[in-house]
């Protein structure tokens, strides 16, 4: 079975925005139990990313890794939002991704307990984003019981 569909996502600017309700909400609708779920945004200036969803602070350390893989400014390190302003998008869309694939579970995300299913915008101005959401698998099959 197969199911797709896209997404005009709200603006959003500058930082990362957790979209896991938003994907297990589409599982859901697409019906399959067993599979996975790919997911890709249509632009170069943000990113699909699992992170780490039990404390703020990781986000602080993504912003502060990709800001030390390409500096542009001394004080990139300083918080969330002016490291990520610091660091030229088309860098940080060097070493981040625009798709994502994920195990379907029982009709969920397969992801761990502590992670979560993040957008992270790049721009500072506020954007809409199109994502595309495309679920491969099976349906949960009803069992029955053959009787004599």
């Amino acid at each position: 079975m197969l199911y797709q569909n896209t997404l005009q996502l709200a603006e959003h600017s500058q930082g990362a925005y957790e979209i896991t309700d938003l994907i297990s909400t589409i599982i859901t609708e697409s019906k399959i139990h067993t599979g996975t779920c790919h997911l890709f945004i249509h632009n170069s200036s943000s990113a699909i990313l699992i992170s780490d969803t039990a404390d703020d602070s990781t986000k602080d350390m993504t912003a502060d890794f990709m800001a030390q893989l390409a500096p542009s400014s001394t004080d990139a390190n300083e918080n969330i939002n002016n490291a990520m302003n610091a660091v030229p998008p088309t860098m940080k869309h060097a070493r981040s991704q625009s798709e994502l694939t994920i195990p379907i579970t029982n009709g969920r995300p397969g992801i761990g307990v502590w992670q979560g299913i993040f957008l992270w915008e790049y721009k500072s101005s506020p954007v809409e984003r199109k994502l595309t959401v495309t679920i491969m698998g099976e349906a949960k099959h009803k069992s029955f019981r053959l009787t004599r």
